[in-house]
């Protein structure tokens, strides 16, 4: 190469909040230097000055594949140098710089995605990064051949139509996945890859949608569920013969249901439940969703109701988890706690962050302070927890005004849908105004379907 020489290091001159410093490839050029920075941190003491390499110590994870990253993007430079020596174009700082960001995306937007993920792996949480890999994935089963070039408003309508006409999926979950997309095009412009960002003309919105819950009454039948072990009765019979329980994981999951229920942990919190984390007859941990370089902590006392679905009896270790089975991902756990609810006969679409819901609206009914449930919850804002209060006020007035119906003049003209189910009103119409003998419908409340004979 001529007169260029390309390096790694580690400016530890400058440190963050958290100790750590950023690597960058230095390009010297005619004795003038130039700085790329990279997206991998760590604190200085773990960086070998003279070998130019993370120290692979157990302290620091994933060091061996990051020194193999570090030595890839080294190796990528001096391959720009050589290829613009090649193309006899000038060797300059401006002309490195174009075709290394270029050179990152290769035209496919997944590919482009997948490295910038795995270079924030170390920046941002292990739920994040698990979130933004699984939205690259249903991608990829669209379209994995899709370029970063052809990504423009009509190709993100037809996409928002796929993932509502073939997927099914609610809005708050198109929300996510198109979010992933709108991140990694916003920095492909920045970078000044692609000259034209197809978001600024393209909306999409978060819905706030209803907080679905259990009521006490439906807690208590998968309570009652999991104490006679009914899924311990499902057995399955393989083409030899063998029998197999195919139960346990389903009872299991009924486990973590109904631990975050009756204390209101995240799913991220949960799987990392340990007996160290118990103290004195509580559940004392740091909150997986912290703010950055803000931490909480959750103090929850166990009550006899969560006590009766934990583990805690016997000799265990302070690693040792206080569940039975495997917490499994959201993506994994969503689908068997919707066939639980099926076994149940509760006929409600719930995701497992709806025991959230259904902890802090049971223990507001129940009586507990706003305060004591946002805390609790582990809430930075206590309007977070009044949305809850709000749902409970909602469902007080729905019940008063049942009492409107005694000065109701025309009451004794009008017809009125009350849902089997969970009594909500459903429709209201004057007699006479339809003329059909039986309608079909649909509770918006408890999603029950059922048939109404009109009088």
């Amino acid at each position: 190469m001529a007169n260029a020489t390309v390096s790694i290091f580690l400016d530890s001159s400058y440190t963050k909040k958290d100790g750590t410093s950023r690597f960058y490839i230095r390009v010297t050029l005619n004795r003038k230097t130039k700085k790329i920075p990279l997206n991998l941190f760590i604190k200085p003491q773990y960086y070998n000055s003279k070998t130019k390499k993370i120290k692979e110590v157990r302290e620091v994870p994933d060091a061996k594949k990051n020194n193999l990253y570090l030595k890839d993007k080294e190796s990528e430079v001096e391959q720009i140098i050589i290829e613009l020596e090649r193309r006899k174009q000038h060797v300059t700082f401006e002309n490195i710089l174009s075709l290394y960001s270029n050179s990152e995306v290769n035209g496919s937007f997944i590919e482009f995605a997948k490295t910038r993920l795995k270079e924030e792996r170390n920046r941002i949480k292990q739920s994040t990064y698990e979130g933004l890999e699984l939205d690259i994935v249903k991608l990829e089963r669209y379209q994995a051949n899709v370029t970063i070039y052809e990504i423009d408003e009509n190709w993100l309508e037809k996409y928002r139509n796929y993932l509502i006409e073939s997927l099914d999926n609610k809005a708050n979950t198109i929300y996510g996945n198109i979010s992933m997309i709108r991140k990694y095009i916003t920095y492909a412009y920045k970078k000044k890859i692609i000259d034209r960002n197809p978001f600024h003309n393209f909306s999409f919105l978060k819905e706030d949608g209803k907080k679905e819950h259990l009521t006490l009454k439906e807690l208590d039948m998968l309570y009652d569920y999991y104490n006679q072990e009914e899924f311990l009765k499902i057995y399955k019979k393989d083409k030899r013969g063998k029998t197999y329980l195919t139960g346990m994981k389903y009872q299991e999951t009924l486990q973590h249901i109904l631990i975050s229920c009756y204390c209101g942990l995240r799913l991220s919190d949960l799987r990392k439940l340990r007996f160290k984390h118990v103290e004195n007859n509580m559940i004392i941990m740091e909150m997986d969703k912290s703010r950055r370089d803000k931490e909480k902590m959750l103090r929850i006392p166990i009550t006899e109701r969560l006590k009766s679905v934990l583990d805690l009896d016997g000799d265990k270790k302070p690693n040792d988890k206080i569940y039975k089975g495997f917490v499994r991902s959201s993506s994994d756990i969503n689908p068997m706690l919707r066939f639980i609810m099926k076994e149940v006969g509760i006929k409600k679409r719930l995701s497992f962050h709806c025991t959230r819901h259904t902890f802090a609206v049971s223990a507001l009914t129940l009586g507990m302070s706003l305060e004591t449930v946002s805390d609790i919850m582990g809430h930075n804002d206590l309007r977070t927890t009044q949305i809850y209060a709000k749902i409970i006020d909602d469902k007080r007035k729905e019940e008063m005004s049942k009492w409107n119906r005694l000065n109701n003049s025309d009451e004794e003209n009008t017809n009125q849908a009350i849902c089997p189910n969970c009594d909500s009103e459903v429709l209201t119409f004057e007699k006479g105004v339809i003329r059909l003998k039986k309608l079909t419908l649909y509770c918006q409340s408890c999603s029950t379907k059922f048939s109404y004979t009109v009088a």
